[in-house]
């Protein structure tokens, strides 16, 4: 029984870690923030490409090329020493895709929405440096936050999402609790603050 019991928890943890995917998460609150404050297809579509580009398409191509030329062994870059590169590019792209979105005169909570992702994503760059901060507890806490302050208080049960998430993370020996913690801490405060500077709070 112990057996099944521990194999059902090792798929669970998998299963879970794999769902809440920082790339899955962001690509499709990605589509939903930008679907939801642009006015017709020809906003839409260069916010969208941007957004895609830039958060997800580069640094994910950039991993896949590590995965398959294996400098890496997997998608979530579980090697510390592996991170550096990977996310210092992550933060550059998505900076240039901030200004890219702000020529294209994208909406106030498009561009708000890519400053907050850049700013998350320049802080995984420099914590890496010495620490593992977990990625996948920051971008679901930043989504978490976004949802609250933007659509209101009902969405607070996104924040219960990162209990399992986190359990998951520790199960599966990825992270250690601090550094779970410090990512879903740490990605709300940030967001927050920005939102408070943008004179949203």
């Amino acid at each position: 029984m112990g057996g099944i019991i521990k194999t059902f928890l090792k798929y669970l943890a998998f299963a879970i870690s794999a769902i809440l995917s920082p790339y899955l998460v962001a690509l499709v609150f990605i589509v939903i923030i930008v679907y939801h404050y642009s006015n017709s297809f020809h906003e839409f579509f260069p916010w969208m490409v941007t957004f895609f580009v830039s958060a997800i398409l580069v640094p994910g191509l950039y991993v896949l090329w590590l995965l398959e030329s294996k400098k890496i062994k997997d998608i979530h870059i579980a090697n510390p020493k592996d991170r550096k590169i990977p996310f210092v590019l992550a933060g550059v792209s998505a900076i240039i895709g901030t200004i890219i979105l702000g020529v294209l005169d994208a909406s106030r909570q498009v561009f708000l929405i890519s400053v907050i992702y850049a700013v998350n994503t320049i802080l995984i760059a420099l914590v890496t440096l010495t620490w593992k901060i977990s990625v996948h507890m920051i971008i679901l806490s930043l989504v978490s936050t976004i949802s609250v302050v933007l659509f209101g208080w009902q969405f607070l049960w996104l924040y219960l999402l990162l209990i399992p998430l986190g359990w998951s993370r520790i199960y599966r020996k990825r992270h250690t609790f601090w550094q779970v913690l410090a990512g879903g801490v740490s990605a709300a405060v940030l967001t927050i603050i920005i939102f408070w500077a943008f004179g949203y709070l």
